[in-house]
């Protein structure tokens, strides 16, 4: 019996996603019957649309530093479900996630609870096990009826860069998706928040109002610091960490300037804005999903040296994503597009590009895999000026990396 639901154990990413259901009812009689693990311990809720998992991953580094005693959950994961329950920057051990996970499954059978509210049962209650002092707890797609909110504890509310994406779960527009996530702020939380665009920071100042809640508005953090995350948009990141470090000195956790500095320093995101060194070449990996990541790594290429040139990207974008939005911003002139599908995903095809004008199409090529568009780089005379990019989604940075893996075994 031990592996007759292994494949929903192993969670792939398609499982996942087909199986999203918003809403706090039934984590909440889950967590309950659990004996409500944590529930007097504080967390760090991250919202927002893009930069949360690096928002965590410097919260989890500077804590690190400074010894405390704190659990993290993230998703999705890159390559494995346990990266999503973290201990002292540790993941919980396969055997331990598997019984946890199968005692759910079993005893809560008929909650219906999603993969998702299953993960964040898992890792309450592995965060209860350990007597951790503190949680980081990374919202999934929204914040009013994400799991996370089901945690009654979250003094602090950190928000990265809210812009459109999951529109099919949030609303269709970036107030409806705004006001989703910023449900979860409650009476008292401190908020700290990166730069909006105006339409946001409006609607976050509305809020806290409201509730009567306060706000920190964060700008990029000064050079001084040195990031151990490529990218001009992570010195925005960085901020609201440690803002969100400031205000957990408020609570009397004493995290020193010595601990911050060198957290910063010191951590690290695989798949975002990483260089891959595969048989001698360097291929630059980024999970840029949606319109606001594309953007930001838009930008990011202007600082790079050649960009002119042009660049390869191999480019795969899953279906229910802006595909359009995302082109326009990443093509540029004398640019090549390998398009390729998200592995086990339903993914955009070169046919679905007939209706935009803008795009030539006598620089797109498509394949079947992302390993026949490799192999096409390998094949060119010269490696391109600057390095490919492969790009649009954490799934396709994923299988990437497994297969660039196993090659190297």
């Amino acid at each position: 019996m031990k592996n007759a639901n292994l494949k929903t154990f192993e969670l792939s990413p398609k499982y996942e996603r087909d199986n999203i259901k918003l809403g706090l009812s039934r984590i909440k009689k889950a967590l309950q019957e659990l004996g409500n693990p944590c529930k007097n311990i504080p967390a760090i809720q991250i919202i927002g649309t893009n930069g949360k998992g690096s928002i965590a991953a410097y919260l989890e580094s500077i804590l690190f530093e400074a010894k405390r005693n704190f659990g993290v959950t993230t998703s999705p994961h890159l390559l494995d479900v346990c990266e999503r329950i973290r201990v002292n920057k540790k993941n919980i051990k396969k055997t331990d996630f598997e019984k946890i996970y199968r005692l759910i499954e079993k005893n809560f059978s008929t909650f219906e609870l999603t993969p998702f509210e299953k993960i964040i049962c898992c890792a309450l209650n592995f965060f209860d096990n350990k007597k951790v002092e503190l949680l980081i707890l990374e919202a999934g797609l929204g914040g009013r009826l994400d799991a996370t909110t089901a945690h009654r504890s979250r003094p602090i509310i950190a928000i990265g860069n809210i812009g459109l994406d999951h529109k099919e779960f949030l609303g269709d527009t970036i107030e409806k998706i705004a006001e989703e996530k910023l449900a979860v702020i409650e009476k008292n939380s401190i908020v700290i928040s990166c730069n909006q665009n105006s339409q946001v920071e409006n609607l976050i100042t509305k809020k806290v109002k409201e509730v009567g809640a306060k706000i920190i508005w964060k700008d990029s953090i000064s050079n001084s610091y040195e990031l151990g995350l490529e990218g001009i948009f992570q010195k925005q990141n960085a901020s609201v960490a440690v803002g969100a470090i400031e205000a957990l000195n408020n609570y009397g956790f004493n995290i020193k300037e010595k601990h911050i500095s060198e957290g910063l320093k010191k951590t690290s995101w695989k798949g975002r804005l990483e260089i891959i060194n595969f048989l001698n070449k360097e291929i630059l990996v980024d999970c840029a999903h949606n319109y606001p990541a594309a953007k930001a790594l838009s930008h990011e290429r202007s600082n790079w040296e050649n960009e002119d040139k042009g660049i390869y990207w191999v480019l795969g974008v899953q279906r229910q994503k802006d595909f359009y939005a995302i082109l326009k911003t990443l093509l540029k002139k004398n640019d090549h597009l390998l398009l390729v599908p998200v592995p086990n995903q339903p993914s955009w095809q070169l046919k679905d590009l007939s209706q935009i004008k803008e795009i030539d199409l006598q620089k797109i090529i498509e394949f079947e895999t992302f390993e026949l568009a490799i192999d096409y780089l390998f094949s060119l005379e010269k490696w391109p000026p600057n390095h490919p990019v492969l790009t649009g989604s954490i799934f396709l940075v994923a299988e990437f990396i497994k297969f660039t893996n196993k090659q190297k075994c």
